[in-house]
């Protein structure tokens, strides 16, 4: 008859060190795919930071023009109010001088014109409302997010805060897109 002995511990052992890198693997890749969640985050949050930080150089760049040409702003020629956002993204064309003597209002309607093209090559589909106030201006500059939605009840888009406040009549009827973003400036001259 043959004597059996209980199993040395290093056989009782055998395959539980393959378990244990299973399991390590496992929740390393949990770790991986959070960490690859927080990077795309980081990434879209930085696109809308450029967004808001290109808005705001471009109504810079608009009340360094209506200060050269204050009787122009006096006379309302400055003001964007008449051509609701339509999310087009197509140049405007540029109006002209009568032999190089111009006068405020086509001074007027020249910085218009390429502060509009300005808007919509450095926006998507950017757009603009601009009212008068005395000498203050209250300029909104609108533009299309890019889709930001994380999951049904998140978002990192500024509409999704409560961000895009735009004046009523801003958004014209013929515009059927999602929600555009409306950023609000008030400019002193």
């Amino acid at each position: 008859m043959m004597i059996r002995y209980p199993p040395s511990p290093r056989q009782a052992q055998c395959g539980a060190s393959l378990l244990e890198v299973l399991i390590a693997i496992l929740i390393m890749s949990f770790g991986m795919l959070g960490i690859a969640g927080l990077t795309a985050a980081s990434l879209k949050t930085a696109k809308l930071a450029q967004f808001q930080s290109t808005a705001l150089q471009l109504v810079n760049e608009y009340a360094e023009s209506m200060r050269g040409n204050i009787a122009a702003v006096r006379n309302g020629d400055y003001e964007m109010k008449s051509a609701p956002y339509t999310g087009a993204t197509s140049a405007v064309p540029v109006p002209g001088c009568d032999n190089n003597d111009c006068t405020p209002a086509q001074i007027a309607s020249i910085d218009k014109a390429e502060w509009i093209n300005n808007l919509r090559r450095r926006l998507p589909a950017g757009g603009a409302y601009v009212d008068r106030d005395g000498l203050s201006m209250d300029i909104w500059i609108i533009w299309q997010e890019p889709d930001l939605t994380l999951d049904e009840d998140s978002t990192l888009s500024v509409a999704g805060t409560g961000g895009n406040a735009c004046p009523d009549d801003a958004i014209g009827e013929s515009y059927d897109g999602d929600p555009p973003v409306c950023m609000y400036y008030r400019v002193s001259l």
